[in-house]
């Protein structure tokens, strides 16, 4: 049930204003709403649907809908924000924020230096670690799935693979389509998926930015068909620490790469964003704290001073006895 342009959709709340991308598993459709804004409608693809009985059409709706749910928890600036999910007839919508902006896809008409790259790989990596923290792996990491904002130096993930995965051979990756940024694990829909799995796909993804040449399939290299050739031999400008770390990312075994997004960021040399101190040195730091100091010990004399000297009457209670507080009645 592929939907048109004008087509409307949640009870007339979005208008189908045309389709932005089609793949295997899903489409994704630009709308607005009645205040003319944009939005972005994701749902499963009639390709896809039409291939499974009902029973598997169910259950592949079912986890479509439940992982969205939990996308929907995964609150970063670093990942596209889900609005609602709703049901259009049989199909499972997913509303997300428009982007104004252009994927690294499209932007790759030059090899990118690593002082352009890197902070973007920075922040798609921070986001991931939100998305590993809630127990979900976003499977479909690439350059056309990370958009860069219009006038910011924004990367936003976008387009999760919710439908890969799911146990049909027709939800996982295979030789006709693969892209070379997908790990082995995609191609076994009963293998074991984690922070490894989108490890593997962000450092493919590096290494196609530093490169502008997509990786050799990992179903080739298990097979010996074709082999990973050090980035660094394609671009002399990368650095050797970025090349170890692209290489030991894109390691064919799950269990031999870094088991988390922060042990590869550490590889890159890439730490967590922190709070900006000021630039100051070991002196002006002293004398900082020294001024605080002296400021403390201003109030705490003003207040020594404000201090009752009388002593307490009989009436007051001691420090060891209880106070009995009676609430007051409203208006009094």
């Amino acid at each position: 049930m592929a939907f048109q342009p004008g087509d409307k959709l949640n009870n007339g709340k979005y208008t189908i204003d045309r389709e932005l991308g089609k793949g295997r598993f899903g489409v994704t459709y630009l709308a607005k709403d009645a205040k003319d804004q944009k939005w972005v409608i994701k749902t499963l693809s009639d390709d896809l649907l039409n291939q499974l009985t009902q029973p598997e059409i169910d259950r592949l709706q079912e986890k479509f809908y439940q992982e969205a749910v939990n996308l929907a928890r995964c609150k970063h600036p670093h990942i596209v924000q889900i609005k609602e999910i709703f049901r259009e007839g049989r199909l499972v919508c997913l509303v997300m924020e428009y982007i104004p902006g252009k994927d690294l896809g499209k932007l790759t008409t030059k090899i990118w230096s690593e002082a352009e790259i890197l902070p973007y790989i920075r922040q798609i990596g921070e986001a991931l670690q939100v998305v590993h923290k809630n127990e979900l792996v976003h499977r479909d990491i690439k350059p056309d799935n990370i958009m860069i904002r219009d006038g910011k130096s924004e990367a936003v993930l976008i387009d999760f693979g919710l439908a890969k995965g799911f146990d049909n051979p027709l939800t996982t990756v295979n030789a006709t389509t693969v892209d070379g940024f997908a790990p082995m694990e995609l191609y076994d829909v009963n293998a074991e998926r984690g922070a490894y799995t989108d490890v593997y796909s962000l450092a493919a993804t590096l290494y196609f930015l530093l490169t502008k040449e997509v990786p050799p399939s990992a179903e080739k290299r298990s097979r010996n068909k074709a082999k990973l050739v050090p980035p660094k031999q394609i671009n002399s400008q990368i650095s050797d620490k970025v090349d170890e770390a692209i290489r030991e990312g894109m390691r064919l075994a799950p269990e031999e790469r870094p088991q988390t997004m922060q042990e590869w960021l550490n590889l890159l040399g890439l730490k967590s964003a922190k709070v900006n101190l000021p630039n100051w040195n070991t002196l002006e730091w002293i004398a900082a704290m020294g001024a605080i100091a002296a400021v403390l010990g201003v109030i705490v004399a003003i207040l020594a001073w404000l201090r009752p000297n009388s002593p307490p009457t009989e009436n007051s209670p001691s420090p060891s006895s209880p106070v009995q507080v009676t609430p007051n009645k409203l208006g009094d």
